[in-house]
Order: structure tokens, then sequence, then C-alpha cells
């Protein structure tokens, strides 16, 4: 469910954005220094974060109140100004968000639920601004189910089986025993 969510929002990205960037790509972590020079090499560009998430409404557990970070990185060599406007060559970074925060507030995600808008910040630390990059942070949350168990007969079979047990006072007793299954001789 997690992956389906991702792979949406970046497609949605993707629609809205099309070749005015050079990637939109899930960000392998959080957003740090790492990110930041994953980000130099292919600027223009938008990348999605899952960051975890808070129970949501349901009672029994069943559901995630879900964080989405969407960031929006650009460079520029004519400055502040043209970092975030763009102009006539390269987008700039008012102009993503303004395509991606309407694009994904509101938009149903997968079968999943609705990308709820949380918020737009500034991440462009005073190294980056240096170099010439501009990063603004957009945040979406959308709550969604866990996915039902899937049917036991759609699993493989059982077919190692390792233990370690400790009874009472005795040591503890290994187990480990391999069963034959429909595919062994």
């Amino acid at each position: 469910m997690i992956a389906e969510a991702e792979d949406a929002i970046v497609a949605a990205c993707q629609e809205v954005l099309g070749t005015t960037v050079r990637t939109v790509d899930v960000l392998p972590g959080p957003w740090d220094q790492d990110a930041l020079t994953l980000a130099f090499r292919s600027m223009p560009g938008v990348w999605v974060y899952f960051d975890g998430g808070q129970p949501g409404k349901g009672q029994r557990g069943d559901r995630l109140n879900a964080s989405f970070l969407v960031y929006a990185v650009t460079s520029h060599a004519s400055g502040g100004r043209a970092r975030q406007r763009g102009d006539t060559r390269e987008i700039g970074a008012y102009e993503i968000v303004e395509r991606v925060m309407p694009r994904l507030g509101g938009a149903k995600v997968a079968d999943l639920g609705s990308l709820m808008p949380q918020g737009l910040r500034v991440l462009t630390p005073a190294s980056a601004q240096r170099k010439g990059v501009a990063v603004y942070e957009m945040a979406f949350s959308l709550e969604m189910g866990f996915p039902f168990v899937r049917d036991a007969a759609d699993l493989a079979d059982f077919a190692t089986f390792h233990g370690t047990h400790h009874v009472g006072d005795g040591p503890d007793t290994e187990s480990h025993l391999e069963l034959p299954t429909e595919d062994s001789p």
C-alpha cells in the first residue's frame, strides 16, 4: 500500500510536470546532505518520500495517517530569483510548487484514499544557496487502510522450521526441520 501510494504520487507529478524537470523519483531516505548531493546530479527535479505516519481513525489499528513529502529542487546560474521563478529555459521552484500542490491536494491515490495538503516549507540551507540550489518541501497526509491479510491458499508451502526453545530451568534447545513441499522430490 505504501509503495502504491508513492508510485501514484510520482506518476501524478510526472503527469503535471512533463518534460519541464529532469527527474521525478522516490527519495531513498530522508532529506539530508546525501539527498541534496543526489539532487545536484539531476536538477530540476522532484523527489517523493514516505515519512511514516500516525494511527488513523480505525479503532482496530488497521488505518494509517501516512505522511508523504514531495521535494522540489532547482538550480539556476542566474541567481535566486531564477531558481525560484524560472525563466524561458528552465522551470523554477515556485512553478513546480504551483503545479504539484493543486494536482496532489485532494487527489485520489491508488484507491487508498485522498491526499490532503499539510504545508509547504523552504528547506534551502545556506550551503545549498551558495551552490545555487533552491529546495521546497510540500507535505501531504494520506489516511489509508492496511491491506487485508492474504488468503492462506495464496502462500507458498511452509518448508523450513527453526526455533530455539527454553523450558523451565533447562538449557536452550534448538529445533530445525525441513518439510517436504509439492516441489520436493
